[in-house]
């Protein structure tokens, strides 16, 4: 009988050291996002990819109650539960990316499988998604109560926007 993996608890130093990680990630789904929308062939479907592949990250550090088992490994996400008060509740939501995309992503962007149900048009859904995870990302963001967390996240935004490449990139509230 394989041992249960132990429970997870990361340190306060773990947490604010991992936020430089979360904001990278999320600068980059806007990244790809505009790209996608606004780059040129060929490249602009790599950008597809790696704007689907950010909503599957940010999904799943928004969107998680807790960490998810892997085989042999310890339970060490990050999650947007992490910076919240025990026993806080999640004000935010995915509907669009949980509803429609969630599922099907799985094979399409891991697997070239005979079973794609869907069609991915970039030009529809990228607007639509990337508005929808800014959103959830505010009000996560205006979720965190506590001072030194939400000061490294701003921090570490401002520092994310003075990057090469992301002046043109929304990454503050609109």
């Amino acid at each position: 009988m394989a041992a249960k993996p132990r429970e997870f608890i990361p340190t306060r130093r773990q947490r604010i050291d991992a936020i430089t990680d979360v904001v990278y990630e999320y600068a980059n789904l806007m990244v790809a996002g505009h790209y996608s929308i606004h780059g040129r062939a060929p490249w602009r479907t790599s950008c597809d990819d790696a704007f689907l592949l950010g909503c599957r990250k940010l999904d799943d550090f928004l969107m998680r109650a807790k960490r998810q088992p892997r085989r042999g490994q310890e339970l060490d996400d990050v999650l947007a539960l992490d910076y919240l008060p025990t026993n806080s509740t999640r004000k935010w939501d995915l509907p669009i990316w949980i509803g429609t995309w969630r599922e099907p992503m799985n094979k399409q962007l891991a697997h070239i499988t005979y079973s794609r149900e869907k069609e991915w048009v970039h030009w529809k859904w990228v607007p639509q998604l990337e508005a929808e995870f800014r959103k959830a990302w505010w009000e996560f963001r205006d979720a965190i109560v506590d001072n030194e967390y939400g000061q490294e996240f701003d921090k570490q935004l401002t520092a994310c926007q003075a990057k090469q490449g992301f002046g043109d990139i929304v990454l503050q509230r609109r």
